[in-house]
């Protein structure tokens, strides 16, 4: 080997220090590196795992706030719909009661009405039958004894009653 230019001692411990430095490097610097790498690899699978419970809890959460929207929608419709007819119902029984009230209002204004009427007939007819005798005291120029008044007087009433 000589005769190429190797020399064997030379090669034997360049060998020699190139497999130590292997075994060196192997333990100090392959296997911490290798153990880093594999650490880095799971705290990226952990990460990744995280992330994706994440998402699901934010899927779920989402979903949750969708249905108490929803449900919270059909209550305030519920809500609406009663309100709508308590309404309905308030105002249909104030429109009853305020019928009621002008009926009453209505009936009463008649019988006042009517009493009145009735009233002023009755004072109509004395101030006729008076004007009746005076006129008829004046026209006949005597004085009539009370029984020809009476019979007088109830003639004029019944012509005046069939005006009516």
């Amino acid at each position: 080997m000589e005769a190429l230019g190797i020399d064997p001692n030379r090669l034997l411990s360049s060998v020699f220090n190139f497999t130590v430095l292997l075994i060196l490097l192997w333990f100090f610097l392959y296997k911490p590196v290798l153990k880093m790498l594999e650490e880095r690899k799971e705290r990226i699978r952990q990460g990744l795992a995280d992330a994706e419970a994440a998402r699901q809890a934010a899927r779920r959460a989402q979903e949750d706030y969708q249905r108490q929207m929803e449900q919270a929608h059909k209550d305030a419709q519920a809500i609406i719909a009663q309100a709508t007819q308590a309404a309905e119902k308030a105002r249909e029984e104030i429109l009853s009661q305020g019928r009621g009230e002008a009926r009453a209002i209505v009936a009463k204004a008649q019988e006042k009405i009517e009493y009145e009427r009735k009233q002023a007939m009755a004072e109509l007819r004395g101030q006729v039958a008076q004007l009746a005798i005076l006129a008829a005291s004046k026209v006949i120029s005597r004085e009539l004894d009370e029984r020809a008044h009476r019979q007088l007087i109830q003639e004029f009433l019944a012509e005046t009653a069939s005006l009516n």
